[in-house]
């Protein structure tokens, strides 16, 4: 019977820790005492040019000829090589868990390991690690990936990204400018005077969007809750408390569909500024979104899904009905009735009838212009039929003091200015609201506690 391969590497591994542990090494030691990353290492050579230095990191490349053996570890960093030469390495002492030269034959691509030694260059010129000594930090048991192909398996890639990470610069890079990215945004807000508030993922009452909830059961007080699908009306409660300017990065949830540019689980920023309008905060996006750019990659222009983006440009600001007008030719403020709105719709192949002009505003304008929006674009004016939260334009409340960003075609945020009339706000829910619909997602619930609050 034929053995799987992948058992017979484990085992073969597995006993290579138990020779480790005969000797009276561990395998597993609690901790390191690495003292450099090796990026430092490679871009300031000079400074660090005969220095010694401990480091650590995942062995990626192993080639042994007689006394002399080259190594590649990466860390988060960077890749550095390990120089190790046979009367220079010490031996292998189970008081510090050192490993000899002779017993490096126990070690395996992927193993976690620890260098110490001085920066040298090689005759070749490669910037090194002259190994002094060497330890065992953490044994692989299972083997990596081919390094040279990578993971070519999408649904591997998607589902265990720790090996992408491991194999391929790119996507540890991308993952680090993440983090990069959210602390540059907490850096640009707070830099404004704006208070970060964590908010209730889980609760009693969802709110803030249109989206269907995820139920979950609070055992402890034996009721349902919902998971966060927004956490607006806790920033707006903390306006009302007496906070100027608060904003969460938070983790939200929409138990819908998925796709390239939608997830059930998902961050986003959200801000909430008194004594402002929404104007205010198209200039603080294109502000943030500038700082952001510079401070983490240090430029302003980007590829996007094959076009050439510039953030450092003033954005484009466009009303969504002259949007729609200047692509189709239709203005659909001049429409009276949804059923001369719906006639202009079925005019552009839209045959999708819709309850109000509002609504078949927004249903053209996502068909037929959204996609070209490629440079950073501000569209504003939405109808008041799917902003049931903003304040309506002074000069026609058919539209609201909103705007969506839309870079490269997609959308890429939302804000408008709060309506805070608790009577207009609350007979708007009520319109809104239908009971036998409470969670499927097509309109915001009323929420009395938040009525009370404004």
């Amino acid at each position: 019977m034929a053995t799987n391969p992948l058992i017979e590497i484990r085992q073969g591994r597995a006993a290579k820790a138990a020779a480790l542990r005969s000797l009276g090494l561990n395998p597993y030691p609690a901790r390191s005492r690495r003292t450099h990353y090796a990026s430092p290492i490679l871009t300031e050579f000079a400074h660090h040019e005969g220095q010694t230095v401990t480091v650590a990191g995942r062995l990626m490349s192993w080639r042994k000829q007689g006394a002399l053996a080259f190594a590649h570890i990466q860390d988060q960093t960077a890749k550095v090589q390990l120089f190790l030469r046979r009367n220079l390495v010490q031996p292998t002492d189970p008081q510090t868990n050192r490993l000899g030269y002779s017993e490096t034959h126990l070690l395996d691509l992927g193993d976690l390991v620890e260098a110490t030694g001085k920066v040298v260059k090689t005759e070749r010129g490669e910037i090194s690690v002259l190994v002094e000594e060497f330890r065992l930090l953490a044994k692989s048991l299972r083997p990596l990936p081919d390094q040279w192909s990578g993971l070519k398996d999408r649904e591997q890639v998607l589902r265990k990204r720790y090996l992408d990470t491991i194999l391929e610069p790119d996507s540890r890079q991308r993952f680090a400018a993440v983090s990069a990215m959210v602390a540059a945004i907490r850096g640009f807000l707070n830099g404004r005077g704006f208070l970060e508030f964590t908010t209730p993922i889980l609760q009693p009452q969802y709110g803030g969007g249109t989206a269907k909830p995820f139920k979950t059961h609070v055992n402890a007080l034996g009721c349902e809750m919902y998971l966060a699908i927004s956490h607006e009306l806790y920033l707006k409660r903390l306006i009302v408390a007496g906070y100027d300017k608060v904003y969460t990065i938070g983790r939200y949830f929409r138990n819908e569909g998925i796709d390239r540019s939608h997830h059930p689980e998902f961050s986003m920023v959200e801000t909430m500024t008194a004594y402002e309008n929404y104007e205010y905060n198209m200039t603080l996006i294109e502000e943030l979104f500038r700082h952001v750019a510079v401070t983490v990659f240090g430029r302003t222009t980007f590829t996007v899904r094959g076009h050439e983006l510039d953030f450092g440009q003033p954005w484009r600001r466009v009303r969504m009905a002259d949007a729609v007008r200047a692509k189709t030719g239709v203005d659909f403020t001049a429409c009276q009735t949804a059923a001369e709105a719906n006639e202009k719709l079925a005019a552009l192949h839209l045959n999708e009838p819709q309850a109000s002009v509002g609504e078949a505003l927004a249903k053209a304008f996502e068909a037929t212009v959204e996609s070209d929006l490629i440079q950073p674009t501000l569209v504003f004016g939405h109808p008041v039929e799917i902003s049931p939260l903003a304040k309506p334009m002074a000069e026609d409340p058919r539209f609201v003091e909103r705007f969506e960003i839309f870079i490269a075609g997609m959308e890429c945020g939302d804000n408008w200015s709060e309506q805070n009339d608790p009577v207009h706000l609350l007979e708007t829910w009520r319109q809104a609201y239908r009971a036998e619909e409470r969670d499927a997602g097509k309109f915001h619930t009323l929420d009395f506690d938040f009525i009370e609050a404004l």
